[in-house]
């Protein structure tokens, strides 16, 4: 609610209504305290005591690897490959600020296991790299003896002018530092850099504990309306809703559910479904306890729906991202990898003597890695989106039409939804091995050799960036997606549709002659592994797609064949996934097959595409069901998720997005009759938006606390202020039981200590909680675009041609719609109106002006 509003109400109503709006509501939000903390020394953590490292933390650049823990109120650090440069093992803490004509004394203390160096130093944490300190003022190494602590205490004088964006950090790698046989210990402790005059840091904002939670945006009118109490009592509590004025407009008592694993809270359930006037700025309030201010109307997800899509702009390689197309000039930025001509990354088994152009397509992540396992369902998802459309939707609207999401193709007469998708579909088709013994099979990946720093946008990466070898699974993969493109823009473009058609048949003959070539399931350096060992759901999604597009025989008989035919899964098993719930991700992709048999026209029977129809809804019941058993109404429960954890996977918020797209189709699969489908998938929306544990909506831009930090090597501000934040719009992972990067770690919490729901950071350098990903943005902009088309419809709430003077909605216009539009303007927010039917001059306000149109149409 941070950046939409509804419609306005009434001009002549403002200033009686801004008293009470100002007087009886305060919004209950992040607040920043006005003391500050640490003066007299510029470093945020010195002792680590309570098993906290941050903001000090480990970075590893391939080869070079570390471990480390925290214990006893020490920094312990293990060098297991030391690399081949000296800041390939780094201690750092960033941040600082080192002012001009200032005196600081640095100080700490370190011992090791085996002889060794370090080289401490203090200087700008990017480019140029200057130090304005280090060891002697010389560039010296510090010696260490084994298990003989050293303390340093060392003073400099800033004399340069005042420079932000510093770190004092610590090099341990290379062969400078590592003088000794690998492995060994290093420990850190009492880290200080003293400065008398340094004010201190404000304190930090606390988090919001709201401990009711709510959907921070809103609330569809005739949709099912449920927020999550946290409260120990065994007996239902009342509740009230209250509006803009804190005036009480309904009232109830709560559902006891007790316990909630997943969270670790003890809950109860607020219904309030029954309330349906449209208004904003309500809340509920529980004895002392009250919500975060929330919305209900009818656009709740008419702006997520364009900002979700316009992700994909924002993230597409090889050309300029520019005004007017990226909204804001902070978001501009040059090309990246303009010139983006590969060859076989030498390092790997796979050896053949071509490079490819891959120039274009979007960039996977944070990172700036394409990846054709990932583009797969990304793309597939886009184009589906605009498929459903076609079937059950409007294609004449946003996103769908020409001219609607302000990106370079716009105006070409296209629908703009296609354009995206096929900006990626175009890097997949480059993807394919042009010739020798795989020719038509595609490369799995392509990127960088090795990691690249945050802040380092993709026009600044300079890193060599290789072709990584071909996969069974990313062939079909393509194979899939280029059937469902070439389909989609016969329409527009026979000759790219058949372009596209013809790369995903040879896709597919190249798939069934290599059958087992999988990707590794270890991560290397640059690049995420995507690893998977089971393509059997691959070749049925791709039989599916190639079915549908060219009617054949063969693909026919495989899909039929096929152990997948007509399933939609509630549970994953293969590739990464180990019994995870869900319905479809990118290792796991027979539902998407199923979906568009039970979508798009096809040879199957009748039957058969109701079967499949059927089987959608039934996971649908299944989800449903897990939802709720859940104090959050999440439609997604604790799995094994590796290493004997029980608990949330990575990027847990995308299965739950996935999951609202099943509920999507099992609504519009049941004529539009079976309402709880609709509510499931608005239910799976309120948990992104705000209801759960942590008062995190996680979508950049919207809810009173936003996700604001996502992991992103351009949209990087809390790295680096010289850079833009995120724009609206963004879906981060979210949380993940398997807290696998450095910053998490570092701040204390271990796997599996923390219950699953509450396992997120928002810190950019939180890559294993709050990456953003083309496949997770994807379902977002479906599920955000779907339910602005269907949550008003609920229940008659939306009339498409406005009954202009029925203001009451009965079909009538008649006396009682003069009556209720009279009270409407002396009390808003106490009648139901239809507010499209009374807004009969159109011009966005129900007024007296209104008022005197309808008191002439009765007259006449």
């Amino acid at each position: 609610m941070k950046k939409h509003f509804l419609k306005r109400v009434s001009w002549f109503l403002v200033l009686t209504m801004l008293v009470s709006i100002f007087s009886g509501f305060s919004t209950p939000k992040k607040v920043k305290a006005a003391e500050m903390v640490g003066a007299g020394d510029i470093i945020r953590n010195n002792t680590f005591d309570g098993g906290v490292g941050l903001p000090w933390h480990v970075v590893e650049t391939f080869p070079a690897s570390a471990d480390f823990s925290i214990e006893g109120g020490k920094y312990n650090i293990t060098i297991n490959n030391r690399g081949t440069e000296r800041w390939d093992v780094q201690f750092r803490h960033r941040g600082l600020t080192i002012e001009r004509g200032h005196t600081y004394t640095v100080k700490f203390t370190v011992s090791a296991t085996k002889d060794c160096k370090i080289y401490p130093k203090i200087g700008d944490q990017g480019e140029p790299y200057d130090e304005y300190w280090n060891y002697n003022m010389n560039w010296d190494f510090v010696e260490l003896r084994a298990n003989t602590p050293v303390t340093i205490t060392q003073e400099f004088t800033m004399n340069q002018a005042t420079k932000n964006n510093c770190e004092f950090a610590f090099h341990l790698g290379g062969t400078e530092c590592a003088t000794s046989p690998l492995p060994y210990t290093i420990t850190f402790d009492d880290i200080y850099v003293l400065d008398p005059n340094f004010p201190g840091y404000p304190a930090e904002e606390e988090e919001p504990t709201n401990e009711i939670r709510v959907n921070q945006e809103g609330y569809y009118p005739k949709t099912e309306k449920k927020a999550t109490l946290v409260s120990s009592s065994n007996s239902p509590v009342t509740w009230n809703l209250v509006d803009g004025s804190g005036r009480t407009v309904e009232s109830g008592s709560t559902k006891v559910m007790g316990f909630d694993k997943a969270s670790g809270d003890n809950v109860h359930i607020i219904d309030f479904s029954s309330f349906e006037t449209e208004g904003r700025n309500y809340r509920l309030i529980s004895g002392s306890f009250e919500s975060m201010p929330f919305n209900i109307g009818k656009d709740i997800y008419s702006q997520m729906k364009y900002d979700a899509m316009k992700y994909f702009y924002h993230n597409r390689s090889g050309i300029e991202i520019k005004l007017p197309y990226c909204e804001e000039s902070q978001w501009a930025r040059p090309a990246g990898h303009p010139n983006d001509v590969m060859v076989p990354d030498p390092t790997k088994d796979y050896k053949a003597n071509y490079s490819l152009d891959v120039t274009g397509g979007w960039y996977d992540a944070g990172d700036h890695g394409k990846y054709v396992v990932n583009g797969g369902i990304s793309t597939w998802t886009v184009m589906n989106q605009y498929e459903r459309a076609l079937y059950y939707g409007d294609t004449s609207v946003a996103p769908f039409a020409d001219n609607t999401l302000n990106i370079p193709e716009s105006g070409n007469g296209y629908p703009d939804i296609l354009d995206e998708s096929r900006y990626n579909v175009e890097l997949l088709l480059k993807m394919q091995v042009p010739s020798g013994s795989l020719k038509g099979m595609a490369h799995h990946k392509a990127h960088d050799e090795r990691w690249t720093a945050l802040a380092v946008p993709p026009h600044m990466d300079e890193m060599d960036r290789y072709l990584q070898p071909p996969s069974t699974a990313a062939t079909l993969n393509l194979a899939a997606v280029a059937a469902q493109a070439s389909r989609l823009w016969e329409e527009y473009d026979s000759a790219f549709a058949a372009k596209c058609l013809a790369a995903a048949e040879s896709a597919w003959d190249a798939a069934v002659a290599n059958p087992n070539i999988f990707a590794p399931m270890e991560q290397g350096p640059g690049g995420g592994a995507y690893g998977d060992d089971y393509v059997e759901d691959e070749f049925y999604w791709a039989a599916c797609e190639l079915f549908i597009t060219t009617g054949a025989a063969k693909y026919e008989n495989y899909l039929k064949s096929s152990k997948h035919y007509l399933e939609m899964p509630s549970n994953l098993v293969g590739g990464e996934a180990l019994g995870l719930t869900g319905c479809f991700d990118w290792g796991n992709t027979a539902g998407l097959g199923t979906i568009s048999l039970a979508l798009v026209p096809n040879n199957l029977s009748s039957s058969e595409v109701t079967m499949a129809k059927a089987n959608i809804k039934a996971a649908a019941d299944d989800f449903l069901n897990i939802a709720s058993g859940q104090g959050y109404g999440v439609p997604i429960e604790e799995s094994p998720i590796g290493d004997g954890l029980v608990g949330y996977p990575w990027g847990s918020n995308s299965f739950v997005a996935n999951i609202a797209i099943v509920m999507a189709y099992a609504y519009d699969f049941s004529g539009n009759k079976e309402v709880k489908y609709l509510n499931g998938a608005t239910s799976a929306m309120d948990y992104l938006m705000g209801r759960n544990p942590l008062v995190q909506c996680y979508i950049t831009g919207y809810g009173e606390n936003p996700a604001e930090n996502p992991h992103h090597r351009f949209w990087c501000y809390q790295a680096d202020n010289t850079f833009p934040k995120a724009p609206a719009g963004i879906l981060v992972g979210g949380p993940n039981s398997g807290l696998q990067d450095p910053w998490v770690k570092g701040s204390g919490w271990r796997p599996g200590d923390r219950p699953a729901q509450k396992c997120y950071m928002d810190n950019i350098e939180s890559w294993s909680t709050n990456e953003i990903t083309i496949n997770w943005n994807a379902p977002l902009a479906w599920v955000a675009a779907y339910l602005d088309e269907q949550g008003p419809k609920v229940g008659g709430g939306i009339i498409v041609t406005p009954e202009f003077g029925d203001v009451n909605g009965d079909g009538l216009i008649d006396a009682l719609d003069f009556a209720t539009l009279k009270r409407y303007i002396l009390s808003p927010g106490t009648t139901d109106i239809i507010f499209d039917n009374t807004d009969l001059n159109v011009d966005g306000f129900i007024d007296a002006i209104d008022f005197a149109s309808l008191k002439k149409m009765l007259l006449k």
